[in-house]
């Protein structure tokens, strides 16, 4: 295959570690402050049913029995998620900054999240001094049409499209089923991290080739894809 040019990264427990007990902590607490009570069990099963969708759609799905509470859940999520409730459950993966740092040296550096863009913009980057190393953020709040949202491939294309660049010529680097599948969508190399929502076995049942327990570690699957010369499961 080509060497590789861009990355395109999702951010959610690739590089801040703590976002899946955020956004759980805020659904729970927004279902909490309405009175609504579900089976915690339940509770989690509909909040991945609509994972890194935006959080209207998880709130509709999570209160589904009651869709009159949905404009009033909106706005006490909102409030959540904009404060402080989500952003202090994070922390930056030790070494991401030096590491965004090489990459932005070599190759063209972008975001597709689930996250959203003011809050990682507006929030994020400034809290840890995130480097201005991305040429492009896309948040699924940018893409109005639901159809087009992870794991459809249209995100990862438009980037692709953005930069003139093949689709062989790109990784993607993620923590979810949906970063995966998009990636696969799209003809794009997928990585999966350990730091998210799938584990090594998850990982390999999806055939994805590399599987790294840290975005930190991405440096040797490039220099390995780049040598013309992959190995499986490197970890």
């Amino acid at each position: 295959m080509s060497k590789i040019k861009l990355i395109i990264f999702d951010w959610d427990d690739v590089f801040t570690l703590g976002s899946k007990e955020g956004y759980f902590k805020c659904y729970h607490e927004t279902l909490e402050e309405l009175g609504v009570k579900l089976n915690p069990e339940e509770e989690k099963k509909r909040i991945l049913a609509k994972w890194s969708q935006p959080h209207r759609e998880e709130l509709r799905e999570l209160l589904k029995e009651k869709p009159e509470l949905l404009n009033h859940a909106c706005n006490i999520y909102e409030k959540k998620l904009f404060g402080n409730a989500f952003i202090d459950c994070l922390s930056l993966v030790p070494g991401a900054i030096e590491l965004l740092h090489r990459l932005s040296k070599k190759y063209i550096l972008t975001v597709a999240t689930g996250l959203n863009s003011t809050i990682m913009k507006e929030r994020i980057i400034p809290k840890f001094n995130v480097p201005n190393v991305f040429s492009q953020i896309i948040s699924t709040y940018d893409i109005e049409n639901p159809k087009n949202h992870k794991p459809s491939p249209y995100i990862a294309n438009k980037i692709l499209k953005h930069h003139v660049v093949l689709s062989d010529e790109a990784l993607l680097v993620g923590d979810a089923k949906n970063d995966i599948l998009m990636a696969q969508s799209a003809n794009i190399v997928p990585v999966v991290v350990l730091t998210g929502h799938l584990n090594k076995k998850e990982a390999k049942e999806l055939n994805v080739k590399y599987i790294i327990k840290s975005v930190i570690q991405i440096e040797k699957v490039l220099d390995e894809i780049n040598q013309g010369n992959p190995e499986k499961n490197k970890i």
